[in-house]
């Protein structure tokens, strides 16, 4: 299935679904480092990254609004309408990139059922392989802390939602595994011969 596409072809699209600080990024990085041709990062740290400066500051909320318990940790998460606008765009974004032949790595953290319903749906007829990133609460809360640039308890409360749309075409566990040897494993997955289907079960099973 990994491909090296000549102009006209359909590129193919890995999907690294998990909570921040989870090594999304890091995954991504050693994907392209081993793919036998063109592999550009879509992900949503991209497209946050397109944002105005205001927005990743004093209008956050627009983008994505957290609900604070009483002891101050965040206990959950929701989408804001500019948020909403840039993951649907996001995800279009990808779906052209692998329609003009390249192979995208896109992280992502799918909060909202809608959100991987979109996703799916647009990719529909485009190579998708759906990757779980996962370790346990433990060592992403310690992940969190250690990491400056973070909001404390973002995670966490990611956590719950991020996995709870459907099974994947194959997952890692990246508190045992190094990036590269996450990398590996789903490499092989993507050079493994058959179609994925994680994609088809969660536009029927989300859609519904």
């Amino acid at each position: 299935m990994m491909s090296q596409h000549s102009s006209g072809g359909v590129g193919t699209v890995v999907v690294l679904n998990g909570p921040s600080s989870s090594g999304k990024s890091s995954l991504a990085r050693a994907l392209q480092d081993r793919w036998p041709g063109l592999l550009l990062d879509g992900g949503l740290d991209r497209h946050l990254g397109m944002l105005p400066r205001a927005y990743l500051g004093p209008s956050w909320s627009h983008v994505y609004r957290y609900a604070y318990g009483p002891d101050g940790t965040i206990r959950a998460i929701s989408v804001g309408p500019a948020g909403e606008r840039l993951h649907r765009g996001m995800h279009r974004a990808v779906a052209a990139l692998a329609g003009s032949g390249c192979d995208v790595v896109v992280d992502h953290v799918l909060l909202e059922r809608r959100w991987a319903l979109d996703l799916v749906q647009v990719l529909e007829g485009v190579p998708t392989v759906l990757v779980g990133v996962r370790l346990p609460a433990e060592v992403l809360a310690r992940r969190e802390r250690e990491r400056a640039d973070r909001t404390l308890g973002q995670a966490l409360a990611q956590l719950p939602a991020v996995h709870s749309h459907g099974g994947y075409d194959v997952q890692v566990d990246t508190s045992v595994l190094t990036p590269d040897e996450a990398a590996e494993v789903v490499l092989g997955r993507v050079a493994a011969d058959g179609v994925p289907t994680a994609a088809a079960r969660w536009r029927h099973d989300l859609g519904s």
